[in-house]
């Protein structure tokens, strides 16, 4: 009877402890997460790089953890709220997201999500810096004062970016009329598509053209420049073009304040570009509004139009891989089986393992 006496209490004990110790880790965790965190970077649980780059920009560039167990989420311009709870080393957000840490310094917070059933190399890790920026300072650093350029005159000029565009207002004679356009992807593929359109390129002609143009702070059009051209007797007519939308604009501001700002455009009709060129045509701010417009036109199943702009990004850049995912998709969606099989074939040669589980569930002759 003493034996199992002893030995109960000695299980009770081990228990307490075990407790203690979550407990410690918890309250350890509760007082080091406090404070300010910028995103460092992402990769999977496994340590391979994700497999969709535009993971990066939907990830919050900044976690704010408050004591009264509030977390500050804020991603661009965008800031919500959101309760946090810490268990042992488990992150709880909100009431459902849950994510396992697996470091957290006075300096480097480390966690990955937790989700049943699904391997390590589906599963995100996230890394994040602690920082003394507040929210304000950093969102200046980060998207505002590195868009800012000077001109030659010596004016300040922002680049027309997603976090700096004026507004658009539609011409069309339909249930657009008198719309006005005020988010930066609507900006961007109405004011492209009528500039596009009004340009009129020959079809079956091949040729690129690089413009740039300003729109003032009072929201006139000035500044237009051709900075790159195949043929130069089609220049006064893209000018024409660009021309036609001057009444169009509605100056950015920034904080209440109008500001200038800088357009680039790229409008590209060779079917092929020789790959020792990609490195000349690549320029990032672009490929992104390629991507962003093929994604508004999946939303509207013009499934076509979204594959020539992916195959315009594909074209820029050998890796690529969100875009190819994109247009492997349109692909099937439209039953062309064969086309979207290359594409997961390809990124899968590249160590795509999710290109290579879709590659064998959907191309593969069971």
């Amino acid at each position: 009877m003493k034996i199992l006496y002893l030995l109960i209490l000695s299980l009770l004990l081990s228990f307490s402890g075990v407790g203690q110790i979550k407990r410690d880790s918890s309250n350890d965790y509760a007082q080091k997460i406090i404070g300010n965190w910028m995103k460092d970077y992402i990769d999977m649980k496994d340590g391979s790089r994700i497999d969709d780059p535009s993971i990066d920009e939907i990830t919050a560039s900044m976690l704010i953890f408050r004591k009264n167990n509030i977390a500050v989420v804020i991603q661009g311009k965008a800031a919500a709220t959101t309760p946090f709870e810490i268990f042992g080393d488990t992150l709880l957000v909100g009431k459902m997201v849950m994510y396992r840490i697996q470091k957290l310094t006075n300096y480097e917070f480390v966690f990955t999500q937790i989700l049943e059933n699904i391997p390590d190399y589906q599963l995100r890790r996230y890394h994040y810096l602690a920082t003394q920026e507040s929210s304000s300072d950093y969102f200046n650093r980060r998207f505002i004062t590195s868009n800012l350029k000077i001109q030659s005159n010596g004016d300040s000029v922002y680049a027309f970016s997603k976090y700096i565009f004026p507004k658009f207002k539609s011409n069309r004679e339909d249930a657009f009329r008198g719309l006005v356009f005020n988010t930066f992807e609507d900006v961007y593929e109405q004011s492209y598509d009528l500039i596009e359109s009004i340009f009129n390129f020959p079809e079956k002609k091949k040729g690129s053209f690089k413009v740039a143009f300003v729109i003032s702070k009072k929201g006139i059009l000035k500044d237009i420049s051709i900075k790159e051209s195949s043929d130069s007797s089609y220049n006064a007519r893209l000018q024409q073009a660009i021309l036609q939308t001057r009444k169009l604009w509605i100056p950015a501001d920034i904080d209440g304040k109008a500001v200038d700002v800088l357009f680039n455009y790229e409008f590209n009709y060779n079917d092929k570009q020789d790959e020792s060129e990609d490195n000349k045509y690549f320029d990032p701010t672009i490929y992104q509004s390629l991507l962003e417009r093929g994604d508004r036109q999946i939303e509207k199943k013009n499934y076509i139009k979204a594959i020539k702009l992916y195959t315009k990004c594909i074209l820029m850049k050998d890796d690529a891989f969100d875009a190819l995912y994109k247009r492997a998709d349109a692909y099937f969606t439209l039953k062309v089986e064969k086309n979207a099989c290359s594409d997961w074939n390809y990124l899968a040669t590249k160590g795509q393992k999710k290109a290579e589980d879709l590659f064998l569930k959907n191309c593969l002759k069971r």
